[in-house]
C-alpha cells in the first residue's frame, strides 16, 4: 500500500514539475493577422497557400518558418518576426529561424532585440558569418565600439576577402577619431570591391578630415558614380528568403545573379518572367538586349531595345547595349552612334568611351582613341581592358614609356585575362628595345598560357619567344 501511494505522489510531483515547466515557457504565438490588399493576386495567393499550410500544422516549426521567409521577402516584417519566434519556440535548437528572426528585427531598426537575438543564433552556429556582420553593425549602432570593432577584425582575420567587415572597422575606428586606421581600413574595402559607393563616401570624409583634399575629392568622384553599390550578400539563408520572391523587381534581381554564374538561358527566362508580371519594367528589357547578344539571339535583342527606348528614350544603358550588340554584328558605324548617344545621356559611361575607343582605333584615329581611352579609365580608374587598350595605342604610338606604364597597370589579379595582358606587357618591351625585360614578361606568358591551357596564344608566345631568344633577330 506505501509503496503505492509512493508511487502516485511521485507521478503527481512529476506531473506538476511538468505544469510549472509549462507554464514558464513563453506561449507560442498565434499566427499573425495579414492585410494583403496592396499586393498582387498571384503574390496574394502565394501566402494565402503558406498561411493555410502554417495553421494546418501548427506544431510543424518548418511551416510556421516558411511562412514567416515569404512574409519577410515582401516587406511584411514585423509579421514574419512573428512566424520566426513561434518556429523558434517549437524547435529551438534550429539556426534558421533564429538568425532569420534577428536579421529581421535588425532590419526594423530594433538594434537591442536584434543583439540579443543574433547572440542566441551565434550560439547555435559560430561560423556564419552573415550572422556575425549583423550583430557587429547592430553592436555599432548601439555605441558598442569595442564588442563591434572584435567583431569585424575575427571576420577580417578568417575572411580576409570581405569587404563589409572592412568598411565596418573603418567605422569604429572613425568613430574613436582614429582617422589613419579608418582611412586604411575603408581604403581596402573599396580594393576588395571597387563599387562600394558608401566606402567611398565614407573614404572621402576621412581623407577631408585628414586634410587630404585632392584624394577625398577623388573619393567622391568614386562615389558619385556608384552611390548604391553594395559587395554581394554572400547570405545563403537571406537568398532562400529572396528566391520566394515572385514580384517582377526580383525576377530581374534573380536574372542578374543567374548571368553573373553563366547562366544566360536561364536568365534571359528570369527576366521574361519578370516582363509578364510587369511589361512595362525598362530595367528587364535593358537587360536582354544585353543577354540576348551574347546569346547570338539578335532579332529578340533588337526587340527590347525597341520596347526600352520605347518606355524610356533618355537610358543610357539602353542605348550602350545596344551598342555592344551592333559591335558584335560588326555593324561598326551604327555601333559608334550608339556609344556617342549613351555618352551624349552620360558623360561618365566608361565601358561607352572604352568601346569608342576601339572604334576610333579601328579606323586609326589614334589620338582620338586615346583620348577616349582615358575618359574611360578617368570614370572608372580600375577599368582593366581600357588601361590596356590605352596601353596598346600608346605603344603603336611609339610611346613606349607611358604605354608600358599603362600596360603594367594590368597584370593584375590572376585571372584567364593575366597571359594576354602579360604577353602584352612583354611584346611592349621588345619594340622599346628592353630584351631583358621583354624574355622576363613573355617568358610569364608562356607559363601561364601552358598552364590554363590556351593553345592559340601559347602558340603566338612561342613563335615570339623564339625569335627573341635568338642572337641577332630584329625586335
Amino acid at each position: 500500500m506505501r509503496k503505492a501511494l509512493c508511487l502516485i505522489f511521485f507521478q503527481v510531483l512529476a506531473f506538476a514539475s511538468s505544469s510549472l515547466g509549462a507554464q514558464n515557457a513563453p506561449a507560442v504565438p498565434e499566427l499573425p493577422r495579414l492585410n494583403l490588399d496592396n499586393f498582387s493576386g498571384g503574390i496574394q495567393e502565394q501566402i494565402g497557400e503558406a498561411y493555410s499550410y502554417a495553421r494546418n500544422h501548427p506544431g510543424d516549426a518548418a511551416a510556421s518558418g516558411q511562412l514567416g521567409m515569404v512574409l519577410q521577402t515582401y516587406g511584411l516584417l514585423q509579421e514574419a518576426a512573428v512566424c520566426y519566434r513561434r518556429a523558434g519556440q517549437i524547435e529551438p535548437k534550429v539556426f534558421q529561424w533564429t538568425y532569420l528572426l534577428g536579421a529581421v528585427e535588425a532590419d526594423e531598426g530594433k538594434c537591442d532585440a536584434a543583439t540579443s537575438t543574433l547572440r542566441l543564433a551565434l550560439h547555435l552556429d559560430a561560423d556564419y558569418v552573415p550572422a556575425k556582420l549583423r550583430l557587429a553593425n547592430c553592436l555599432l549602432a548601439s555605441a558598442e565600439w569595442d564588442a563591434s570593432g572584435k567583431l569585424y577584425a575575427e571576420i577580417v582575420e578568417q575572411h580576409p576577402d570581405n569587404a563589409d567587415a572592412y568598411y565596418g572597422l573603418g567605422r569604429v575606428r572613425a568613430a574613436r577619431r582614429d582617422l589613419a586606421g579608418a582611412a586604411e581600413a575603408y581604403h581596402k574595402a573599396t580594393e576588395l570591391f571597387p563599387e562600394f559607393g558608401a566606402a567611398h563616401y565614407a573614404l572621402a570624409l576621412t581623407y577631408r578630415a585628414l586634410g587630404k583634399a585632392d584624394q577625398a575629392s577623388e573619393q567622391l568622384r568614386f562615389y558619385e558614380k556608384n552611390k548604391t553599390g553594395v559587395p554581394p550578400a554572400g547570405d545563403p539563408l537571406l537568398a532562400e528568403v529572396r528566391a520566394l520572391n515572385r514580384s517582377a523587381t526580383y525576377q530581374v534581381q534573380y536574372g542578374a545573379e543567374l548571368e553573373r554564374h553563366g547562366k544566360l538561358e536561364e536568365s534571359a527566362a528570369a527576366h521574361e518572367k519578370a516582363l509578364e508580371i510587369d511589361p512595362q519594367l525598362v530595367q528587364a528589357h535593358i537587360n536582354l538586349i544585353e543577354l540576348y547578344g551574347r546569346l547570338s539571339q539578335f532579332e529578340k535583342a533588337e526587340e527590347h531595345y525597341r520596347a526600352a527606348i520605347r518606355l524610356n528614350s533618355s537610358s543610357a544603358e539602353s542605348y550602350y547595349n545596344y551598342g555592344v550588340l551592333l559591335l558584335s554584328a560588326e555593324k561598326f558605324q551604327l555601333a559608334e552612334d550608339a556609344f556617342r548617344k549613351t555618352i551624349e545621356i552620360n558623360p561618365y559611361y566608361s565601358g561607352a568611351h572604352n568601346n569608342l575607343g576601339y572604334l576610333l582605333e579601328r579606323r586609326s584615329s589614334f589620338s582620338e582613341a586615346e583620348a577616349e581611352y582615358r575618359k574611360a579609365i578617368e570614370n572608372k580608374p580600375s577599368d582593366r581592358q581600357a588601361h590596356f587598350n590605352l596601353g596598346r595605342v600608346l605603344v603603336n604610338q611609339k610611346k613606349y614609356p607611358e604605354g608600358i606604364q599603362e600596360l603594367e597597370k594590368t597584370i593584375e589579379p590572376e585571372d584567364e585575362n593575366t597571359p594576354r595582358y602579360v604577353y602584352a606587357l612583354g611584346a611592349a618591351f621588345a619594340r622599346s628595345g628592353d630584351r631583358q625585360n621583354a624574355l622576363r614578361y613573355i617568358r610569364q606568358a608562356r607559363e601561364g598560357a601552358a598552364a590554363r591551357g590556351q593553345s592559340t596564344l601559347l602558340a603566338n608566345i612561342e613563335r615570339d619567344l623564339r625569335a627573341l631568344e635568338t642572337p641577332g633577330t630584329p625586335q
